[in-house]
């Protein structure tokens, strides 16, 4: 795994896993829900009616990133992979399904992170069955910041806007 991140043995069984996952995803649903209403929604709506859709999803993505500096061990990688990931969910907003659409890929993401037992920019989430090591060095895998916070997240961001914008495209035509 890239610089040594790697998930280790840990105390609970199947369905303890299962259940705390579920739990978290309860958790992380209503949250992501809400960020995508005040990150997205009507505010970039009303901002690309005004200045242009470009315009308004780069400054609804550093308001976005804005909001995660104090989270713990942030990076200024990690502040920069969570505004590209405002341009990726921005992109989700204007695709096909609109708010929903974007919901999904900002729960999906946070949901998949989390129950990987990784940090959610920066917040831990005690899962059971399995313990996740960030290994190093930090500007790689994030570090106690989690998986956002690294290089391997910033490829990962960038491959999945393009492919959202590709998919996109092709739904409109």
């Amino acid at each position: 795994s890239a610089g040594g991140a790697r998930w280790m043995p840990d105390a609970g069984s199947a369905g303890d896993y299962a259940a705390q996952v579920l739990k978290t995803v309860g958790v992380l649903a209503p949250a992501a829900l809400a960020e995508e209403v005040v990150f997205r929604g009507v505010p970039l709506v009303l901002l690309a009616a005004a200045f242009g859709r470009v315009p308004a999803i780069i400054v609804r993505s550093f308001v976005f990133a804005g909001m995660h500096l104090l989270n713990p061990a942030v990076s200024v990688l990690g502040i920069t992979n969570i505004a590209a990931a405002g341009v990726f969910l921005a992109v989700a907003f204007y695709a096909p399904g609109g708010i929903w659409t974007a919901f999904g890929a900002h729960l999906g993401w946070n949901a998949a992170v989390a129950a990987a037992d990784a940090p959610v920019s920066g917040l831990p989430f005690r899962i059971p069955l399995i313990d996740y090591a960030a290994g190093g060095p930090a500007w790689l895998t994030g570090g106690q910041f989690g998986p956002e916070g690294g290089l391997t997240v910033t490829i990962a961001i960038t491959l999945g806007t393009l492919a959202i914008v590709r998919w996109a495209g092709r739904e409109r035509a």
